[in-house]
């Protein structure tokens, strides 16, 4: 693809697809209450974040410039926006909203799980590494990531006046 290396291709291709379900996820939230769409997007802000510079890391680090590697991200992310009309249009089609909710929720929990289950089987280089620091960085982040779900859930109300 124009010149593009295999890990780039797969960058992007799989980027898109992913930012396509994202899209899917927010739209069919927004179809169910804006407190409940406020909420997933908040979420899929709080884990794109990193994901999107993550992406971009390894683009530039597969020989892409700053240049092109910042308008290929920013054009595989405007799949999300074809997700969201998708699951903005789901409320008129009876259970398509639950369908499209579980399928999107099954895929995060499929690729978190694989994503981090890869990186928790790394064995040290060496015994004298300190898998401890890497332990606790782990756990602060999955700690985190679970305070600001329990945060939106305990602010529901709050969120339902939006």
């Amino acid at each position: 693809m124009c010149g593009l290396k295999s890990a780039a291709f797969v960058i992007i291709f799989g980027d898109a697809i992913h930012n396509f379900i994202d899209g899917i996820a927010i739209g069919a939230s927004f179809s169910i209450s804006n407190q409940f769409g406020v909420a997933t997007s908040i979420a899929v802000a709080c884990h794109e974040l990193p994901h999107e510079l993550g992406d971009f890391a390894v683009l530039i680090e597969s020989g892409l410039s700053v240049r092109r590697a910042a308008f290929l991200n920013f054009l595989s992310s405007l799949t999300a926006y074809a997700g969201l009309f998708i699951g903005l249009a789901a409320i008129s089609v009876d259970s398509a909203v639950e369908i499209l909710l579980a399928i999107t929720a099954g895929m995060f929990l499929y690729v978190a799980w694989l994503d981090m289950l890869v990186h928790l089987k790394k064995e040290p280089a060496s015994t004298n590494d300190k898998w401890y620091i890497t332990l606790l960085l782990q756990n602060i982040g999955f700690i985190t990531g679970f305070l600001i779900m329990f945060t939106i859930g305990w602010y529901e109300e709050v969120l339902e006046s939006l």
